[in-house]
């Protein structure tokens, strides 16, 4: 199969969405819209005509070596492809990066995983949400602490608020997390502005009596899914379980329809979602580091 590797400048923007859309293994944190916004350097590997792609995020290492390195805000990249998940394309892909990037260290679907020698592979884990059935059903397999924390919530009198701007909800993320610098901050408003404008996104927050915002959150959709971006939660709002209240709150208006809400988490165990019934799959950091030199020198 015909690899290559395509300046970002020099990609084919129609041909990389419509691969990215139309892949059986597609998500939201491939179209080149949410990479411009999150990766400032990025190339790719395609396929033939765009049947197949890989993105390439970079940046300089130590040295003026050059590393792919997973961007913020993505939680999982794969090798995006309109044909059926294959072992002989995964292998060639991976055997198709060039040499400059002497260190790797990304997230990749369960079908992207890497399973050459030299590779440090570890399981990390999603939770998703199916929300074909009625509220009613899918509420009846709530834990019983779950149940505790939205009666909590209830009787804190909460309100649902959705006029909430992407520079609020962007604002709110860096004050509760703390981990936004400048670009990753104007970069998470790009992405929202972006849903938005495609009619694919919307915020909701829950605030108090006082119309203080206790939880928040930017909800994008996209391939089946709705998903969580921007999960906020003030130290007040903790206590009363405003973010359990919001997420039942979307449960509620979203049941009865054939998709998922998708929790977009990083965790290496249980995650408090699974009291809202939530299932977990597995998606995988990789790793490779080929700096031996300097590995030596330290």
């Amino acid at each position: 199969m015909g690899i290559r590797l395509v300046a970002r400048e020099d990609i084919d923007k129609t041909k990389w969405n419509s691969c990215v859309h139309y892949a059986t293994n597609g998500n939201i944190f491939g179209y080149m819209w949410y990479l411009d916004a999150m990766a400032r350097q990025w190339d790719a590997l395609v396929e033939g005509d765009y049947e197949a792609v890989l993105p390439l995020p970079h940046r300089e290492l130590h040295w003026r070596q050059q590393g792919l390195i997973q961007p913020p805000l993505v939680r999982e990249m794969a090798i995006y492809s309109i044909n059926p998940p294959s072992n002989k394309r995964t292998a060639a892909f991976w055997a198709a990066l060039p040499e400059q990037y002497k260190k790797v260290e990304l997230q990749v679907d369960a079908f992207s995983q890497p399973r050459a020698a030299g590779w440090t592979v570890s399981e990390l884990k999603n939770y998703f949400l199916p929300l074909s059935e009625s509220y009613e059903l899918l509420r009846e397999r709530y834990t019983q602490e779950m149940i505790d924390k939205l009666a909590v919530a209830k009787a804190a009198t909460l309100y649902p608020v959705s006029n909430l701007k992407p520079e609020r909800i962007a604002a709110l993320y860096r004050q509760t997390r703390g981990r936004l610098t400048e670009p990753k901050f104007h970069g998470l408003q790009r992405i929202m502005y972006n849903a938005l404008h495609r009619g694919w996104g919307f915020a909701s927050g829950i605030m108090n009596q006082q119309q203080e915002v206790l939880a928040a959150d930017f909800f994008i959709f996209s391939h089946g899914r709705i998903m969580s971006l921007a999960p906020v939660v003030t130290a007040p709002g903790a206590r009363v379980h405003a973010q359990e209240y919001l997420y039942d709150l979307m449960i509620r208006q979203q049941a009865n329809k054939p998709q998922a809400m998708d929790f977009n988490v990083h965790a290496t165990g249980d995650h408090f979602t699974r009291h809202l019934g939530a299932l977990s799959y597995e998606y995988f950091h990789v790793q490779r580091d080929d700096r031996k030199w300097l590995q030596r020198f330290f």
